[in-house]
């Protein structure tokens, strides 16, 4: 059973379009990602779906369509901006408001506070917690009321790679316990460690969507198919001089592309024409000892970097 079906969504703003003609379901139990870059029309696609925003045109049911979304809403979590929680009061007061606002037990309070790790800081302040600790904080008020459906935006958004895994083992023990996870994320490579389906955005247009080997399997259509020697796979490398690095790569043979993401610089290559020792060799022979050299099969980064091309 599909838990959202997604039919034509679009979205304008004045002339700007959002989103245009979106269509995919999400099946129930999965783990979805929405992925995309910024102003992709992740947050408005999440905001209409939680009846936030109003679609131009589209339409959208939760299960069969037959309760409306404010009844369905008693079965959801959301969280699609940063928490706000009352600065001076502590996590279990705050979560205590936010049952009473939801018509919780507040008995659950203790069992939301121990599954995203702040039991132990109950009794402490907001305002003294950590942008981590914060985040963490607003997923547990998605979880009072035990929701079928938790609906998070760049859940991640901020966090130290500590925070990172936490909330990443944290989607997964909701996903064991049944429940259905949609989130939006730009960060491909932690949603790739979690997500059991994918819909990936560019300006509002939906590229590809499905279970993650399939979307991942899906090539641009052309007539015959592709040979194995043209499938691309990727090479990560760090050194010292970036710039001097990225320009030694530009003359290495069996190079398509390369991306310098802030300390990181990445090789996209064809499988047969390229390999680490290569790109370490030619690297040593040009004066560049490397930090790291990390191989990469094709996976979602390098699909998404295909697509959004």
């Amino acid at each position: 059973m599909n838990v959202l079906t997604i039919s034509g969504i679009t979205k304008h703003y004045g002339a700007i379009t959002a989103l245009k003609n979106v269509s995919f379901s999400v099946p129930e139990g999965s783990v979805y990602g929405i992925l995309g870059p910024n102003g992709s029309g992740k947050t408005t696609l999440l905001g209409i779906v939680t009846d936030a925003l109003r679609p131009s045109a589209g339409t959208y049911k939760f299960f069969d369509g037959s309760k409306p979304v404010n009844e369905i809403r008693k079965d959801m979590g959301v969280l699609l901006e940063t928490p706000n929680f009352y600065p001076y009061l502590s996590a279990y007061q705050n979560l205590d408001i936010v049952a009473k606002i939801k018509g919780c037990d507040t008995a659950e309070i203790p069992d939301v506070l121990k599954k995203v790790n702040l039991f132990y800081r109950q009794r402490s302040s907001f305002k003294t917690y950590s942008l981590g600790m914060k985040q963490r904080l607003g997923i547990a008020a998605t979880l009072l009321g035990n929701p079928k459906i938790v609906i998070l935006d760049e859940p991640t958004n901020g966090l130290d790679p500590e925070g990172i895994s936490e909330i990443r083992q944290l989607i997964k023990q909701l996903a064991k316990e049944g429940k259905t996870v949609i989130l939006a994320s730009h960060l491909l490579d932690e949603v790739e460690k979690v997500c059991t389906h994918v819909a990936i955005l560019k300006k509002g247009e939906l590229l590809t969507a499905g279970d993650i080997s399939g979307a991942l399997s899906k090539e641009e259509q052309t007539p015959t198919t592709v040979p194995k020697s043209k499938e691309k796979a990727m090479i990560e490398v760090v050194a010292g001089d970036l710039e001097n690095l990225a320009g030694v790569l530009k003359t290495l043979t069996g190079v398509l592309d390369i991306t310098v993401d802030e300390d990181v610089i990445t090789i996209v290559h064809y499988t047969d024409e390229l390999t680490p020792q290569q790109v370490n060799k030619h690297c040593f022979d040009n004066g560049i000892v490397l930090n790291r050299l990390i191989a990469k099969n094709k996976n979602l980064e390098s699909k998404f970097l295909e697509l959004t091309k």
